[in-house]
């Protein structure tokens, strides 16, 4: 019998944990500045676009990839103000609920202590933590996955008896099913899995009916709202990711996921022990450990496929939602061994996965382009006019959007140019990101009346001070 002091001790525990969790998302929130899919974004969901403004921007050059995200961060800006920093903390936000909802999740399929394990997994897990400082769908399609997972746990562990009163809990779980895969495709790995597992409740008629029904309004729902999306995205013969490396084989993209190859190799190695010395409980009848196998064998399998036989698809951040499998499949396994094994993966996990956080937050460098750094300097210097190049008249559209609502209060002094103005002054700083100018910046190229006099360089980012030598 557990008791009020030992209760407690757990409580305080898990509340220090989900901290922690939410103080290493919410510290140095704002310390990258954005890039190129955040300002593209960003630019999608205007809150002073009227609905439809919005609707063509994201089914146009977005693709409908992040539609409901986009309006989500829409009417979030409306409330709070259309200012990049302000979006960083919505999926700080988003990320810090799914820490709470995992820890219950585990809680649900196993009562042991293992669900503190969990929450201190997710809590550090580094890969999550910096994709809660990104404004992009990733962290909300994360969320999605967990309450997605949530209520079909809470059905298929119904009695069959009852099953029919759960009609309210079956149309969330179809709302959030239909809202997750609005948000990405690929969350129709996890929906599949779900049908898969539930062969193992075939005997089950009235449940499986349930189910079965669910399943078919899903799917006609989806293709009727989202059908043009998917013919244009099935139609593409080009794609930005490359083909997966003979690495991946070996990895399973385990590093990325736990913040370098040491941690990504541990992780993987206490995985792949845990699968063999638990292989009875898994493979026991109706086991959540199996489902926890096809979801991540689907995530890896069928992408692999498609891009075998038509065009590469799979990355990492695609199926952000296998960790919700891995980190339960590790956490829940590890506190079912014998009291020496259990302790001493509890340490090596602990040790090794604080090392490696104190490294990433406190020892961080920058990863992204450092507009804020180019932005500073040129406010430091009498000239305050800006021209920004780019290949496309699109992504400067997007960059100067961005950089013109970026630490408002700091710089706005600053007076940014549109194409049309540029060439008629005497001296301007020509700001150029490299991403959007195919990695050079030529200042000759644009006007060759301008000579550059000052440069400074940043992380993916080159200002010029440039004067008109006719002038």
């Amino acid at each position: 019998m557990i008791t009020k002091f030992e209760l407690d001790k757990k409580i305080y525990l898990l509340f220090f944990i989900i901290s922690l969790g939410i103080f290493y998302r919410l510290y140095h929130a704002n310390f990258d500045d954005y890039w190129l899919d955040e300002f593209f974004g960003f630019w999608i969901s205007d809150p002073s676009l009227e609905f439809k403004e919005t609707l063509s921007r994201s089914f146009g050059p977005g693709w409908g990839q992040n539609i409901l995200f986009d309006f989500l961060l829409k009417y979030y800006y409306g409330i709070f103000g259309y200012y990049p920093e302000n979006g960083r903390y919505l999926t700080v936000f988003i990320s810090s609920i799914s820490i709470i909802l995992i820890t219950y999740l585990s809680y649900q399929i196993d009562n042991s202590k293992s669900y503190i394990l969990t929450a201190f997994i997710t809590s550090h897990c580094w890969y999550l933590i910096s994709y809660s400082q990104e404004v992009r769908s990733y962290s909300f399609g994360f969320l999605l996955a967990l309450i997605s997972f949530i209520f079909f746990i809470h059905l298929i562990k119904s009695k069959e008896n009852i099953i029919s009163n759960k009609k309210i809990i079956f149309v969330l779980y179809i709302l959030i099913n239909l809202i997750g895969l609005i948000n990405h495709i690929f969350f129709a790995l996890l929906v599949f899995s779900h049908f898969i597992f539930l062969i193992n409740f075939f005997n089950d008629k009235n449940k499986i009916k349930y189910f079965l029904a669910n399943f078919l309004i899903l799917g006609i729902i989806y293709l009727l709202i989202m059908f043009p999306f998917l013919e244009k995205n099935l139609a593409s013969k080009d794609f930005w990711v490359s083909q997966v490396k003979f690495e991946f084989f070996i990895s399973y993209f385990f590093p990325r996921f736990f913040g370098s190859k040491l941690m990504g190799y541990l992780y993987l190695i206490i995985f792949l022990f845990l699968l063999i010395k638990s292989k009875e409980i898994i493979f026991s009848k109706k086991s959540i450990f199996q489902l926890f196998l096809i979801l991540i064998f689907s995530s890896y399998f069928f992408p692999l496929i498609y891009s075998l036989i038509k065009l590469p698809i799979l990355i990492d951040r695609y199926i952000i939602f296998v960790l919700i499998p891995i980190i339960l499949f590790i956490s829940i396994l590890t506190f079912k061994q014998n009291d020496i094994i259990k302790k001493t993966l509890i340490i090596l996990i602990v040790v090794f996965t604080f090392s490696n956080n104190y490294l990433e937050i406190f020892k961080r460098n920058s990863s992204k382009p450092e507009f804020n750094q180019a932005l500073k300097h040129i406010q430091s210097q009498n000239n305050l006019d800006i021209f920004i190049p780019s290949n496309s008249f699109e992504g400067h559209e997007w960059l100067l959007n961005y950089l013109k609502k970026i630490n408002y209060s700091k710089y706005q002094r600053l007076q940014f140019l549109e194409y049309k103005d540029f060439g008629n002054q005497n001296q301007i700083w020509y700001l150029c990101y490299l991403p959007l100018n195919s990695s050079q910046c030529s200042v000759e190229n644009l006007n060759k009346n301008y000579e550059i006099i000052e440069t400074k360089s940043f992380y993916l980012v080159e200002v010029y001070l440039i004067k008109n030598s006719l002038s």
